[in-house]
């Protein structure tokens, strides 16, 4: 169930803030979006029971059209054929040349702003599996009676969530080292890892680990 804050309570407060602002970049993106998909005539779908099809075509394109077109532009026999259409083929290249690049910068965008969000919730979930973890123990003593629902829903969302995680892939069995092996070769052959969380991603890991224990 998704929580919005009221817009009577606490006008300055920071949730209210965050939704107002996220409510704000939500309608100028909708905005965008909406214009994006008029701007380019004929736009298609994406269907990926067809793209692999589609694609094997088109990487001739760069090497056939533009033969294509000097030839029925200019051998009277090749235009009489009236097999090529010259217009569409110069607007692909058109296309490939001047709104590929732009199509490839958008999804790079749409790549950098899933990222962005990934890394909202995954801070906040660190900060919310914390909270479960005190909630563990504040439950147990005579006045924590109150937490023990949001206890039990965390409970079941954690061991929902866990059990749709990937199993961990095996690690690779070590090379063994070869006899005599001197110098840098074979303590480098043993990679270290460190036991602190590297970024956000362990740190969700570990608080989920240290509150399955």
């Amino acid at each position: 169930m998704t929580v919005t804050p009221s817009p009577t309570s606490t006008p300055g407060s920071p949730a209210v803030i965050a939704a107002t602002t996220a409510d704000a970049i939500a309608g100028q993106l909708r905005d965008i979006v909406a214009t994006l998909q008029t701007v380019v005539p004929g736009l298609l779908k994406f269907d990926a029971r067809q793209v692999k099809r589609i694609a094997a075509s088109a990487k001739f394109g760069s090497v056939s059209v533009v033969p294509t077109i000097n030839v029925v532009t200019s051998v009277p026999k090749a235009k009489d054929r009236d097999m090529f259409d010259v217009h569409a083929g110069q607007l692909a290249l058109q296309y490939r040349d001047q709104v590929l690049p732009l199509a490839k910068q958008i999804g790079e965008f749409a790549a950098d702003l899933e990222f962005t969000i990934d890394n909202m919730l995954a801070a906040a979930a660190v900060q919310a599996l914390q909270t479960y973890r005190w909630a563990q123990h504040v439950v147990r003593q005579p006045d924590g009676a109150e937490l023990q629902s949001y206890v039990d829903q965390m409970s079941g969302a954690v061991k929902k969530t866990m059990n749709h995680r990937k199993p961990a892939a095996s690690a690779p069995k070590p090379t063994p080292t070869p006899a005599g092996a001197k110098g840098f070769l074979a303590p480098n052959m043993i990679p270290v890892k460190s036991s602190e969380p590297e970024d956000i991603a362990d740190r969700f890991d570990q608080a989920l680990r240290d509150v399955s224990e």
